[in-house]
């Protein structure tokens, strides 16, 4: 790759680092503020402004030997050095250096007027002590905007390095009111521990590595720094973002105009001219990509779920890098990626959308090699220019991109190019194997490679694909870092038979092995996927946020009697702790039958429990996200959109995979996927549907309490040995229900209600659950509350017809009357006189209930007859 656009783009994303640095009041001689003050700030009203812009030269001064070793040399690259080429924006003077300027003001969403106001503002004193505030309490999909003011907001994120307890954001109130010299201490300590970090970044001779480590470095560091904090702007986009957003968009500007041969200064400062592609990636089929089945056996079945869930993470990850190296730029480029969807950066030149067709073929060929069809990538791209990006017209720009992005999902396969059967199908079957078609799934030959390999136990045959899955999925739960190196490069340990894109191999058995590779070139990608129990995230590395959690055994499962349950003999009984023993051993994922397990309740008595076995998935997304980000936000710019989209995946990439490892009564919850807005999970059904509850508290809170950014979610009960692909499906049902509610729900047991509703009917059980303890109903009164409720159900829909009613259809109306006559007859059999007077009027009250939530009372009922049963 070119090396002048490693120097565009790490000098594009480093030109506010000075902002950190002034903010903590980085150890700068006067003389060499005074001595390069011209050089880098404008001046306005007889004074210097932008100090910060000195200070970014002052950082790269200072520091040096913290950084590679090419951003002091005078020959890196051509033109500026990379000293003047970070500073310079507010004050350039060279075709680069404008390039850099440009970039800065595009990604602010700056107009050429706007910006020229903003060169010319002047500090304001209390600038150390304004906070980030959170996007999401801006966020108004009804036009009805916040005031631009810091008052108006009541939301701050601490001063703090990112974190699953620091990303959210926190009421003015609790933050302490501090002077301006405790303002700068706070800023002292993180920036301290920024340079300490950076002095342990790893790579410094590869610099493609060493810049995937520093981006992510910086992330940790500046992602609840403001980006700006004086003037007219509302702190709301983080420094992070910012930075990140214009080396994108300067690495394009300098493409474009290198491609095209017109570095003239002039050229550059041009708005109107289409000068950028903006290039999105989209995974089609992720769901049958997960849940694909078919195959002869359900063994391996949460092994392969998780492996087939992080491929569509790694495959995601690697496509997007494939199309920025292909192109020349760097993987600052790919400014969103989750969810099997990316956004790329790119310069508007032929040469790059000829690239980009190319990478899209060789990428779905290979799709169809392995898949069949049933998986491939959509690639879309617009122009834009300058202008199109400024706060004016960005939102009309993202809806066009949108469209495109959906017009590709109507032609997810080339027929012209892969229509017809399979080449070469039947060719590919090895009459020699244990079992020719893979048992796993049923689709793919076995391969000779892979034949008796100790990952598939005593199926011994499997396709190369399918042996990945199992291998990323029985190895991530131990494995904390992964390394991608050029395909045929010799790495220590296991890794993949089937290379990604015939590109990338991948190996989870890496650690300390790999500075060799690195130096010449072979190690591309090298990432931390943990999130430690105490919260802390890679700091020498690229931390990616790829890795849900998944249960293992541990020393509980040792004791836990309810593995035990059943008509096992002795000797079985034995066989299954010596398996879960070594199980423990080796860090394996628990199956889905000990988890369907882990919903039974302990008894009094030994080896007793009641309850059943089953499964919960939750599935869950945002509702009207598309609608958020197109206008949303009432100052939209690129910056925001990636400060958005990094804040909402980090809720669920960042904070809930520590949650489920760090709380007990999550434990057993086994991520599928999350990130992006989706999730789904499955766990004991009962700690799901309580999981549910903890989800809906915290995802509010976490978006400031904002009524217009919900979340709606579907919960289904399972039999541990039901087919994922049916899992999938119904997990898709209900959740589809729950939009249907009009947004802002969760339906359980088929029954769609509001989030309020839900918390209230998780009250009423706690009163009917406190009945049956005191013996004030009986299970008979139970399942008749329960008919009472359908009856309800069936009023409120039979109300609402206007024809096509049978006599019989009034049979619902009753109910409240044979409510009456079941009370008296049925409540506190026990009891008397006066306790069993007040016990029936009690219960009575259950009425109200059933007025109120209709078919929803099924939600309490219906869970406490499981728990019991």
């Amino acid at each position: 790759m070119d090396e002048n656009i490693y120097k565009i783009a790490i000098a594009a994303f480093l030109h506010d680092i000075g902002k950190f640095a002034e903010r903590a009041n980085f150890n700068v001689s006067r003389e060499f503020l005074i001595n390069n003050a011209q050089l880098y700030q404008p001046y306005y009203k007889n004074q210097y402004t932008h100090k910060h812009a000195v200070y970014t030269a002052a950082f790269i001064d200072h520091i040096e030997k913290l950084l590679p070793k090419e951003f002091n040399k005078d020959n890196w690259g051509l033109g500026d050095p990379f000293i003047n080429l970070a500073a310079g924006h507010h004050k350039p003077e060279t075709s680069l250096q404008w390039i850099i300027a440009m970039a800065d003001r595009t990604s602010s969403g700056f107009d050429r007027d706007e910006f020229e106001d903003y060169n010319k503002g002047i500090g304001s004193q209390d600038y150390k002590k304004t906070r980030l505030l959170t996007i999401f309490e801006g966020i108004s999909i009804d036009g009805k905007w916040r005031a631009d003011t810091l008052d108006s907001y009541q939301f701050r994120y601490p001063l703090k390095e990112l974190s699953p307890e620091n990303i959210f954001p926190k009421n003015k109130d609790e933050f302490k009111i501090l002077d301006s010299e405790q303002a700068s201490n706070e800023y002292n300590e993180l920036f301290f521990n920024f340079v300490a970090s950076l002095e342990k970044l790893i790579h410094k001779n590869n610099i493609s590595l060493w810049f995937d480590h520093f981006d992510s470095l910086f992330m940790i560091y500046a992602s609840h720094i403001p980006a700006t904090s004086v003037g007219k702007v509302v702190p709301d986009v983080s420094l992070y973002d910012h930075s990140k957003t214009t080396a994108a968009l300067a690495s394009a500007i300098y493409l474009y105009h290198l491609q095209k041969g017109s570095m003239e200064i002039e050229k550059i400062k041009e708005y109107e001219d289409k000068k950028f592609l903006i290039v999105t990636g989209d995974f089609y089929g992720i769901q049958n990509f997960i849940f694909s089945e078919g195959g002869s056996t359900n063994k391996a079945s949460a092994k392969l779920l998780r492996g087939r869930s992080f491929a569509v993470s790694l495959i995601s990850e690697l496509a997007a890098d494939i199309l920025c190296r292909e192109i020349g730029l760097t993987t600052a480029s790919i400014i969103l990626n989750a969810a099997g969807k990316f956004t790329i950066l790119a310069p508007n030149t032929e040469r790059t959308k000829d690239k980009i067709r190319t990478i899209e073929e060789r990428v779905n060929d290979w799709f169809l090699r392995m898949f069949y069809g049933e998986s491939s990538l959509g690639i879309s791209f617009i122009e834009a220019s300058c202008e199109d990006f400024v706060s004016k017209r960005f939102g009309d720009l993202w809806n066009k991109l949108s469209l495109e992005s959906e017009r590709g999902k109507f032609q997810k396969i080339n027929l012209e190019r892969y229509g017809g059967v399979v080449p070469n199908y039947l060719d590919q079957f090895d009459n020699e194997l244990h079992k020719k078609l893979c048992p796993f799934c049923g689709k793919r030959p076995s391969s000779s490679e892979v034949e008796n390999n100790p990952l598939l136990g005593d199926e011994r045959s499997a396709c190369k694909i399918c042996r990945d899955h199992i291998y990323l999925g029985t190895n991530l739960v131990k494995a904390k870092r992964i390394a991608i190196t050029i395909k045929d490069t010799e790495i220590f340990g296991d890794k993949l038979k089937e290379p990604i894109f015939d590109e990338y191999q991948v190996s989870l058995d890496v650690e300390g092995k790999l500075r060799k590779l690195a130096d010449e070139g072979a190690l591309l990608k090298y990432w931390d996927i943990s999130i430690s129990k105490e919260g802390r995230i890679s700091k020498d590395i690229t931390a990616k946020f790829i890795n849900g959690y998944v249960p293992v055994y541990d020393d509980s499962d040792l004791n836990d009697v309810r593995y035990l349950g059943g008509k096992k003999s002795e000797k079985k009984k034995l066989e299954l702790i010596d398996q879960i023993r070594v199980d423990k051993e080796k860090g394996v994922p628990k199956t889905f039958a000990h988890i369907a397990k882990k919903a039974l309740n302990f008894t009094d008595t030994a080896d007793k429990f009641t309850g059943i076995e089953a499964l919960g998935v939750l599935k869950a997304d945002i509702d009207n996200l598309g609608l958020i980000f197109a206008c949303g936000l009432k100052r939209i710019s690129l910056s925001r959109q990636a400060t958005l989209s990094r804040q909402i995946n980090n809720y669920f990439t960042v904070y809930l995979p520590y949650i489920l490892t760090t709380t007990e009564e999550f434990r057993d919850i086994y991520t599928v996927f999350a990130g992006g807005d989706d999730l789904f999970l499955i766990g004991p059904w009962n700690r799901i549907i309580d999981f549910a509850s903890f989800l809906q508290g915290t995802f509010k809170e976490y978006v400031c309490g904002n009524n217009q950014i919900t979340l709606s979610a579907g919960i289904s009960i399972h039999k541990p040995g039901e087919p994922v692909l049916s899992i999938g499906e119904r997990a898709e049902d209900v959740l589809k229900k729950s939009k249907g509610n009009g947004l802002d729900s969760v339906t359980l047991f088929d029954e769609p209600v509001k989030w309020k509703g839900f918390e209230a009917l998780g009250i009423i059980k706690t009163v009917i659950s406190t009945w049956m303890d005191k013996e004030i109903i009986n299970n008979a009164m139970l399942f008749r509350l329960n008919t009472f409720s359908h009856m309800a159900k069936f009023e409120r829909e039979l109300l609402k017809l206007k024809e096509g009613m049978e006599m019989e259809d009034w049979d619902c109306l009753k109910w409240r009357s044979n409510f009456k006559y079941t009370i008296v007859r049925n409540v506190g059999r026990n009891l008397k006189g006066e306790e069993k007077s007040n016990a029936i009027k009690e219960v009575e009250g259950a009425a109200n209930w059933i007025v109120e939530y209709g078919g929803g009372m099924k939600i309490p009922i219906w869970q406490i007859i499981y728990d019991r049963r």
